[in-house]
């Protein structure tokens, strides 16, 4: 028996990805010689050059370190000018307290001195009377 293969659907193919084609890197070899006058004679532009480019990088990279840090430093010198005020009140009053306190205090050790002193002189005034007697 012969059989025969159906040959009305036509074969996929599984889709090949496309080569990606890396580009190499081609190293020009210039003489050392033909570059080194052109490098010597103009050394300073160079340098410039490299300083310029390299403050420019530096200065975008801290960019946004620069703003915060003259956020904070507003919010600062915000928070000092508002809190002097609030202790230049709170001081006054605590200034008032304080002042009272020590007063109280004071009055109290005055008090208890007192009483040491009249003891002292109540004991002296027995011995004398016991004396005389």
């Amino acid at each position: 028996m012969i059989t025969r293969r159906n040959r009305s659907k036509p074969v996929q193919e599984t889709a090949a990805e496309p080569e990606k084609i890396i580009p190499e890197e081609i190293e020009v070899e210039l003489p050392a010689e033909d570059i080194m006058p052109f490098v010597i004679s103009h050394e300073d532009e160079i340098i410039n050059y490299i300083k310029e480019k390299a403050t420019k990088e530096t200065m975008k990279s801290l960019a946004p370190l620069l703003q915060k840090l003259e956020e904070a430093v507003k919010q600062q010198q915000q928070q000092q000018q508002a809190q002097p005020a609030a202790t230049a009140n709170s001081s006054a009053l605590s200034y008032g307290d304080q002042l009272k306190s020590i007063q109280d205090i004071s009055r109290e050790k005055i008090k208890a001195k007192e009483l040491k002193v009249a003891e002292r002189i109540n004991k002296l005034q027995i011995r004398i009377a016991g004396m005389s007697k």
